[in-house]
């Protein structure tokens, strides 16, 4: 692999670097002139440690944010590469960086001990740039910086504070005079990862929301509601008096009294405040968003106001620029807000990762993530992201093939956290790119570390031959509903095996091919022998175990299983009794068995556990935990999407779309709605490579009028009939 920074090296300020949490880590800034002699296409490769922006002639290069993206920085070095010809002028020209610490540089103590990374240093950049291919700029000890700036204070999980008195808005521009700072240093400890160019889509703000309603709460303490929970950050207008501060707190929920509820959050940040900025005033207008920190919040807690009729409040929705590929609604509202809710869940954890949550923890957590993979490639153009993911799920195996439960990692998660139903993520996102885009690359180029993970599953059996560690069906609804998490890993390891067959085919392995068939027989065999008794029902009589043999197509025959299933969901009075794993499987499960009525009445159900109690307590997002309804629930996030799967279901069975890219000689899409008793329209769409597919049903009379609209190069089966570009009505 090329180096595109060859013989170029990162620059940081010539301080020394303390380790220890001092509460007042400046973003160093840094500055070049240089000259163009003739101008041409311009390109400029950057990659900054934790984050950096890069500005040109005063004007940023690009609208990105939260660069360079996060990764294992040991092992991988994400740059990005930059087109800015329009920037440049003939003559002088001056290059302008601001960095913060992001995951690079963390400070405190937190349980996931990104503070005892090995990479930890000074926030530092890497620069080349171009011209018609010839270096015009690069980083090195003649760029002058100064290690204080106006962010006196950053971090990615805690926040950011700004004093405006120190601004200068001419630091990135040519008639700065910039005599007193002094030269950078070259950093003597360069990186041990490999460079590589991050092709995926940027991070980007979205949706500026304004506030609904404002609470008085203290003499000079307001908290503002923007109407949806989202991941992003603060849009601040405001004068003020010099000198005035002003402490900027964000939650996801608020008390009676209206005042923030933060309480089992805070917990896991002893030495940093949680989700809080702070902005000092300096006596002009000024509109400020933090650049090193983002938070999760529907509501805006700003202490030090004097005058609310001189502050303005925005919340600003940020998230990685993902295309949504579905869209839903129906007659039913409930189930419109419980889509807008997920998908507001979903891209507020879409950061070069998918996240838990953009609250408590903003880390890569691959149970929460291998849950809801199926959802997220149906529901988003997820391809690049997954991509570059799977890279550093690659870069967090061991040697010895283990895996951690988050991902990147600064060393945590290989002891709790992981295990199979956690670690499926290295099989999952391959495959889902496989399936819904037909690329077979990412399963062959996991294949060696399938092995390595197969292979380090056989020392972690037991005497009598079963894997017993991870996760389970995390996450249960009330009371536990707990399956034995031996059944939950045999059952996965089956499917694993099979998905590593897969790719070892495709690699035209024959020997691997056939030793992973052989190894999802053996595990077949385990769970038949030991979890389905002789009249083919499960031993394990519980919602979720049933429901998980049923997706995972582990039966001799269908309908013992179904009737089990039906009769536990009726014990439940149509209420979920399953964690993650469960939920993940139950609707297409109930599919499976024709009880297609009997998903919609979970998804519809009152009361405790429910995703409608989710609604009717307003929230506007998924939440982490289905205790978090409880009045004595202890309060977790109230921005997840591991539970997102009725979103898919959504699409696959009211609109009955189902997309299936593996084989180009069959249509891209088949369809067969599901025409709900409870609904008297449902309608969406879903878009294609080539094109898109609109699906609009309707009870008219005694009957359902079906319209199926199809534009661009692709096709749907329907009925047994290739239906192409048009509009195609039927009658039922």
């Amino acid at each position: 692999m090329k180096n595109v920074f060859d013989k170029i090296g990162f620059i940081k300020p010539d301080i020394q670097f303390d380790p220890a949490f001092t509460g007042k880590n400046h973003a160093p800034m840094f500055r070049k002139k240089f000259t163009v002699e003739h101008l041409g296409e311009a390109k400029i490769y950057v990659c900054g440690l934790g984050y950096a922006y890069y500005y040109i002639n005063g004007k940023l290069i690009s609208p990105d944010l939260f660069t360079a993206p996060v990764s294992q920085y040991n092992k991988t070095l994400w740059y990005l590469t930059y087109d800015v010809t329009e920037l440049l002028v003939k003559g002088e020209n001056t290059a302008a960086v601001i960095c913060g610490n992001g995951c690079y540089n963390e400070e405190f103590s937190t349980p996931w001990n990104y503070n005892e990374a090995e990479w930890r240093d000074l926030p530092k950049f890497i620069l080349r740039l171009t011209v018609n291919g010839k270096d015009i700029l690069v980083s090195d000890d003649s760029w002058k910086c100064s290690p204080h700036s106006a962010v006196v204070f950053n971090a990615l999980r805690s926040g950011e504070h700004f004093d405006s008195t120190l601004y200068d808005p001419n630091w990135n521009s040519s008639d700065f005079d910039d005599s007193s700072w002094e030269y950078a240093r070259k950093d003597d400890t360069a990186p041990k990862g490999v460079f590589r160019e991050c092709l995926c889509e940027p991070i980007r703000e979205d949706t500026v929301f304004d506030v609904k309603e404002i609470h008085k709460i203290g003499e000079r303490k307001y908290v503002f509601d923007i109407g949806q929970n989202i991941s992003g950050y603060i849009r601040l207008t405001v004068t003020g008096k010099r000198g005035q501060l002003l402490t900027i707190r964000y939650a996801e929920r608020i008390k009676q009294d209206n005042t923030l509820e933060l309480e089992g959050l805070t917990r896991f940040f002893p030495e940093s405040e949680f989700q809080t900025d702070k902005f000092v005033c300096c006596g002009k207008r000024m509109t400020w968003s933090p650049k090193f920190a983002y938070h999760g919040f529907r509501y805006i807690e700003i202490d030090g106001v004097t005058d609310i009729n001189d502050i303005t409040v925005q919340g600003v929705f940020v998230h990685q620029a993902i295309r949504a590929l579905t869209e839903f609604s129906c007659s039913n509202d409930i189930l419109n807000r419980l889509f807008r809710a997920g998908r507001y869940s979903c891209y507020s954890n879409m950061f070069y990762l998918l996240s838990d949550c953009p609250t408590r923890e903003k880390l890569g957590w691959t149970n929460d993530a291998h849950m809801s993979a199926e959802q997220m490639f149906t529901d988003f153009k997820l391809e690049g992201l997954a991509r570059k993911w799977l890279v550093d799920i690659h870069d967090a195996m061991r040697e010895d093939g283990s895996l951690p439960g988050i991902i990147p990692t600064s060393g945590w998660g290989y002891h709790w956290g992981n295990g199979p139903l956690s670690d499926g993520i290295l099989f999952e996102l391959p495959y889902r790119i496989y399936l819904h885009t037909g690329k077979a690359d990412a399963l062959t180029d996991s294949l060696s570390y399938m092995k390595l993970y197969l292979d380090y599953l056989r020392t972690r059996e037991d005497a009598n031959g079963w894997v017993t560690f991870g996760l389970g069906d995390w996450a249960t609804a009330g009371n536990r509903a707990d399956i034995p998490v031996a059944f939950v890993d045999a059952v996965l390891i089956n499917k694993y095996c099979k998905i590593a067959a897969l790719s070892a085919e495709i690699s035209n392995n024959e020997e691997l091919r056939l030793e992973y068939l052989s190894r999802a027989a053996h595990w077949e065999k385990k769970i038949f022998d030991t979890y389905i008794s002789d009249d083919g029902r499960c031993t394990i009589n519980k919602q979720a175990a049933v429901a998980i043999l049923i997706y995972h197509g582990l039966y001799r025959e269908l309908e013992p299983l179904q009737q089990q299933l039906k009769a536990l969901v009726e014990e439940k009075d149509f209420h979920h009794d399953c964690g993650i794993l469960g939920v993940r499987c139950l609707y297409e499960a109930l599919n499976k068995c024709g009880l297609e009525e009997y998903a919609y009445r979970i998804i519809m159900a009152e009361g405790f556990p429910s995703y409608r109690l989710c609604m009717d307590l307003g929230s506007t997002t998924l939440w982490e935990w289905w205790t978090e309804y409880l009045s004595n629930g202890e309060y977790n996030s109230r921005n997840h999407h591991m539970y997102s799967d009725f979103m898919s279901w959504l699409i696959k069975t009211v609109l009955g779309l189902r997309h299936d890219k593996t084989d180009n000689s069959v249509p891209e899409f088949t369809l067969s709605p599901y025409y709900f008793e409870h609904l008297t329209y449902a309608k969406g769409s879903y878009l294609a490579d080539n094109g898109k597919v609109s699906v609009h049903w309707k009870r008219s009379g005694d009957g359902i009028l079906l319209t199926v609209t199809i534009e661009g190069d692709t096709s749907v089966s329907y009925k047994g009939q290739t239906l192409t570009a048009g509009t195609h009505e039927f009658t039922i």
